[in-house]
């Protein structure tokens, strides 16, 4: 079973530093995104607003990384370094792994109600900001399945 992990969070108590270098290592092989020419320095106003790995079992499958940088005029919110194995890759497991990044990053959108997704659309957030917004609130229309 696959599962997507927030490492900000470190449920897990997972080494950090090794867990970095799984995700160095997916990303020279398996990358779905394509770095920014100065992604090379992580300046003091890029701010991480999520971070996942995704996993089958104990192996590290995939992960994905939301960032602003924030000092930048007209920087929108994007996902980067976003990796996937090949033989997970499919729609459905790259929109979970995005989504999962843009609901935590919802969560304060200081950059704004536009993120650039991995493949480089731009994609408006809005209604998924102000459904958090009525959830925090305590007003919400339950969904209809």
């Amino acid at each position: 079973m696959l599962e997507i992990h927030d490492t900000l969070k470190n449920e897990h108590g997972w080494d950090i530093v090794a867990l970095h270098e799984a995700v160095d290592e997916l990303l020279d092989g398996c990358r779905l995104s394509y770095p920014f020419p100065g992604d090379d320095t992580w300046g003091s106003d890029r701010i991480l607003y999520a971070e996942v790995v995704v996993t089958h079992g104990d192996i590290l499958i995939g992960a994905g990384r939301l960032i602003w940088d924030s000092a930048q005029e007209d920087a929108l919110p994007r996902i980067t370094d976003l990796c996937l194995l090949r033989r997970y890759r499919n729609p459905f497991t790259i929109e979970t792994i995005v989504s999962a990044l843009i609901d935590e990053y919802a969560k304060h959108a200081d950059g704004g109600a536009v993120v650039l997704g991995h493949d480089g659309r731009e994609m408006d957030i809005s209604e998924r900001l102000e459904r958090l917004r009525d959830i925090e609130m305590g007003q919400f229309e339950p969904r209809v399945i």
